[in-house]
């Protein structure tokens, strides 16, 4: 039987494996891709709100994350967003939607619109990985000390729950485990897990093949998004450094700055990201 009202899960087939999605409503294709290391969970809370503003909302798993297939060892963001087209393509019904990425989907976002223009004419790019060498070597100072790798001296045991503690603290600067965000807390923890080995290695290990954003180069490709774009940040978000510099960048841009911390983090304001992503994407002109 088929529930309209709730959200069903799925696969469709890159190039390469399969992609996992979550899809709710009818309409614009909307085409959530979520922060890394989550997953579309991410987005499941937000998702009911965006299908009722008239959309068809498909909370996609990025390649490597997820449920989504892992063979992305050293992948470009170029590269997961050809596997993520594909897949849509599989799908069916996205000939012609909106994207929004979040952190590394930021660029995934961006790709996905300078190789097909026609097909994403409007994207929002949530937190700009438009950071200097220098500041990214800052933000992924706060991971030093882990690694996935076995210890003597047991730290592999905890190595999830200090990973999870220490990415949720980045995206929100007052987050504390506590037994009042446990569940918050291994819900995360799951996500992170779900990765698989390789692609957790990849984020950490400085021998491990690289790609994604550690690679990629956001001040030499945001010129070349051709779509109307809103970029978002927050007051006290994590890449928010490199905010006035994607602005100067983008051809086709307006912003958007929320107060305190990102709302996508603080359940009684995603009616706020909501709206401002959904305005911006139901103009016409």
């Amino acid at each position: 039987m088929n529930h309209p009202d709730r959200i069903r899960m799925g696969y469709a087939e890159g190039r390469h494996g399969q992609v996992h999605y979550r899809e709710l409503g009818q309409g614009t294709p909307l085409v959530l891709l979520h922060w890394a290391p989550s997953n579309g969970r991410q987005y499941e809370a937000l998702m009911p709100a965006f299908a009722a503003r008239g959309f068809r909302v498909l909370a996609v798993d990025i390649p490597g994350y997820g449920r989504s297939h892992k063979d992305t060892s050293g992948w470009s963001c170029a590269q997961m967003a050809a596997e993520i087209a594909a897949a849509l393509t599989d799908l069916g019904g996205v000939e012609r939607g909106c994207v929004v990425g979040g952190h590394l989907s930021a660029a995934i976002a961006a790709e996905l619109a300078i190789a097909e223009p026609a097909r994403w004419p409007r994207i929002v790019l949530d937190g700009s990985p438009t950071l200097t060498r220098e500041q990214m070597a800052t933000l992924m100072s706060a991971f030093a000390g882990l690694s996935p790798a076995w210890s003597a001296s047991g730290s592999h045991k905890t190595f999830a729950w200090d990973m999870t503690e220490r990415f949720l603290h980045e995206w929100n600067p007052d987050y504390h485990a506590s037994a009042a965000n446990f569940a918050t807390h291994y819900s995360y923890m799951a996500d992170y897990l779900q990765m698989g080995f390789a692609p957790i290695r990849a984020f950490i290990d400085p021998d491990a093949p690289k790609g994604g954003l550690a690679t990629y180069d956001a001040a030499a490709r945001w010129p070349l998004v051709p779509a109307q774009v809103l970029a978002l940040t927050a007051e006290r978000e994590a890449l928010r450094p490199g905010h006035a510099l994607a602005m100067s960048l983008l051809r086709h841009a307006r912003e958007h700055e929320f107060a305190g911390i990102h709302p996508l983090l603080v359940a009684e304001r995603g009616f706020e990201y909501v709206s401002v992503i959904a305005d911006f994407l139901g103009e016409t002109s």
